[in-house]
Order: C-alpha cells, then sequence, then structure tokens
C-alpha cells in the first residue's frame, strides 16, 4: 500500500512538470491570410449601376483629407516625417510618430495614397479609435459587396463574415476607408483611408474584377530586405499599441529575440513550411535554448500572406489564441521578424538577464 502511495505522489509530480513546462512556452496554430494575391476571379461581363459606385461625401476634415494630396501638404501640417521606410507595393511609408502617431503612403510621384492610425488622438473622422463598432453599423451603410471603378476596369470586394465584424470597408467618393475592430470588445482599434487604386492593389478582401488587374512590383531582394525591416518596426510599435488600449505595459524590443523571430520566417519562406515546428531548429522552447534567451514565460505568433504588418497584427488581435500571446499581461520584451509575406513574433517574460556580446547572459 506504501509503495502505490509512493507511485501515485510520483506519477503525480511528473504530470505537474509537464503541465509547468507546458505552460511556459506557448505555441498557437499558425494563422494564414483568408486572402491570397493571385486569387482575384475575372468576370467578363458583370453588371452593376450607378448607386453601386457611388459613395457619401467624404470628410471635410481630418486625416481622410490628405489622401490624394501632395506630401508637401503633408510637411506643411505636420512636419518632416520621423522617418521613412520603404513598402512591398512600391509606396513609401512615412511614419509620423513622435507627435501625431500616424502611418502615411506617399507614391513616387509624391502623391498621398494611404493615411493609417492607431492612435486615440488622431482625428480619424467621421471614425474615432476606441469608438464602439455598433455606431458605424446604426449610421453607416455596410455593404457585403463593394465596387471600386478605375478607367473601365470595375473590381469588386466581398466582405465575408469576419470582415464585417472586425475589419469593415465603406466608401466615400473617391477614398475608401478600412475600419479594424477589435471583435472580441467591439471597439476600433485603427482605421486606413485609402485611394481607389491602392485598395485594388492590396487586394485585402476577396475579390473579382472585369478588366485588367493591377498587380505590383516585386521589389528586389535587396529592397525586399528593407520592407522587411521596415514591416518588423511596425509589427513592434503596433503590438504595443494595442497593449496600449487594452491598459497593457509596453514592451521591450529584445535584439537576440528578433534575431529568433527573424530566422524563423526566413526559414519558414526558405524551407517552404508554415509551422512552428522547424525542420532544422526545432520549436519555440528548443529554439530559445539554443539561442541561449532565458525566460520564465514565452509564446509565438506566426502569421503568413497578410498584405502588410496592419492587417498581419490585426489578425492575431482577433484571433483569441494569438491574442492571448498579443495582450499577455505577464510579457516583457519582444522580438519581430519578417520575411516576405511570413512573419513572427516572440513574446517573453524576462528573467531579467541581458545577453552581452559575447553571448553569455549577465544581469
Amino acid at each position: 500500500m506504501r509503495v502505490l502511495w509512493k507511485i501515485a505522489i510520483l506519477l503525480f509530480i511528473l504530470l505537474a512538470v509537464f503541465y509547468f513546462l507546458d505552460s511556459r512556452v506557448k505555441e498557437n496554430e499558425p494563422l494564414e491570410s483568408p486572402v491570397k494575391h493571385g486569387t482575384a476571379i475575372p468576370v467578363p461581363d458583370k453588371e452593376f449601376d450607378e448607386q453601386q459606385i457611388s459613395g457619401p461625401e467624404r470628410p471635410k476634415t481630418g486625416l481622410s483629407t490628405f489622401v490624394g494630396k501632395s506630401s508637401d501638404e503633408l510637411i506643411e501640417s505636420f512636419g518632416e516625417p520621423d522617418r521613412i521606410e520603404p513598402s512591398a507595393y512600391g509606396y513609401e511609408w512615412w511614419i509620423y510618430k513622435v507627435a501625431h502617431n500616424f502611418m502615411a503612403g506617399v507614391n513616387d510621384d509624391g502623391k498621398v495614397n494611404q493615411l493609417f492610425s492607431a492612435d486615440q488622438s488622431a482625428d480619424l473622422k467621421p471614425f474615432s479609435v476606441g469608438q464602439n463598432v455598433n455606431e458605424i453599423y446604426r449610421f453607416s451603410i455596410i455593404e457585403t459587396e463593394v465596387n471600386v471603378v478605375l478607367g473601365e476596369n470595375i473590381y469588386t470586394f466581398t466582405l465575408n463574415s469576419q470582415d464585417l465584424k472586425d475589419k469593415i470597408l465603406l466608401k466615400f467618393n473617391g477614398l475608401y476607408a478600412q475600419v479594424y475592430v477589435d471583435g472580441q470588445e467591439d471597439i476600433i482599434e485603427g482605421v486606413r483611408f485609402i485611394d481607389p487604386k491602392t485598395l485594388v492593389v492590396h487586394q485585402p478582401y476577396d475579390m473579382e474584377y472585369m478588366g485588367e488587374l493591377i498587380i505590383a512590383r516585386h521589389p528586389s531582394s535587396r529592397a525586399q530586405m528593407e520592407v522587411d525591416r521596415s514591416m518588423e518596426r511596425q509589427i513592434f510599435e503596433l503590438t504595443n499599441i494595442y497593449r496600449e488600449h487594452h491598459d497593457l505595459h509596453p514592451l521591450e524590443n529584445n535584439y537576440w529575440l528578433t534575431t529568433l523571430a527573424q530566422n524563423h520566417s526566413k526559414d519558414m519562406a526558405i524551407g517552404n513550411y508554415f509551422s512552428h515546428e522547424s525542420p532544422s531548429s526545432g520549436n519555440l522552447s528548443e529554439r530559445l535554448k539554443n539561442q541561449g534567451i532565458e525566460h520564465k514565460k514565452a509564446g509565438e505568433n506566426i502569421a503568413s500572406n497578410y498584405v502588410d504588418a496592419i492587417e498581419a497584427v490585426h489578425g492575431w488581435l482577433n484571433s483569441p489564441a494569438h491574442r492571448s500571446v498579443l495582450l499577455d499581461p505577464d510579457a516583457t520584451d519582444i522580438g519581430t521578424g519578417a520575411y516576405g509575406k511570413y512573419y513572427t513574433q516572440v513574446l517573453i517574460k524576462s528573467d531579467h538577464k541581458k545577453k552581452t556580446e559575447s553571448g553569455l547572459m549577465e544581469r
């Protein structure tokens, strides 16, 4: 009888150890964008009427008024951007972070093609970050099909039930608004005002088209590296903005975690797989150990085929499992990695040690 008790106690201890180890490192199912470039469906004889094309008057004030204007007007109103970064679609991102916290897309011809902000103080009329999305449902016409006309070409975006809940597309005259919603709390997290052509190039929703399909030029290998670094910074900053919205402390950008995340995104792209488990370097727990990164808790989110950092982070926020990593109140440090359309973020609860240049751990 005493032997049985000892065996039972031993089994209990082993189960407790396995549970503890499992809860320290969290890996979610990979998150893949429901929309992929190259899947737009040609429809030769699409019918529509003028009412399907026109929209309400665009806002008279706020950030949306800069879409279609010269970047000189941005500088006149807000000064020089805090930094300028490349995108995967040929335009530049002008980042206004310090005072205004918004991003503006600027074409080669110096025209503003879009503006995005998740800042609660940003002037995003007729919307505002933190607003309950039910107000939009009450006062706006939400359509499941939204048409864009460029010359003789017609593009029709179809919003599925998930889009209607957390990524609404609204049209104005010559302008479109993507309203990013926290689907769990029904609160607006960010808004992107975008011109018709850039919306078509992005193709963020299921799309049919009649006429010519507009495709963005692929950046060179060197340019793609710069785009990847840009995406990583944006993922880091947007993650902290969303954490602030939910009354959580910001995360510290950790060089060694970023290296780990970059390597995993690159490994997935080159190895043509999509998983937390790397054929060459193992799962997250093994990769953290191999990098010598000590932690009390760790979680990893991966995503693929999203338009950009804005869409990837929004996808994580609205997936319950990925959200629990993104908004983990225990997390202290983050690393972000991008390689083409593969995105990785790793969050840990640090043990308050840092790596020296020699690779050793010290306080």
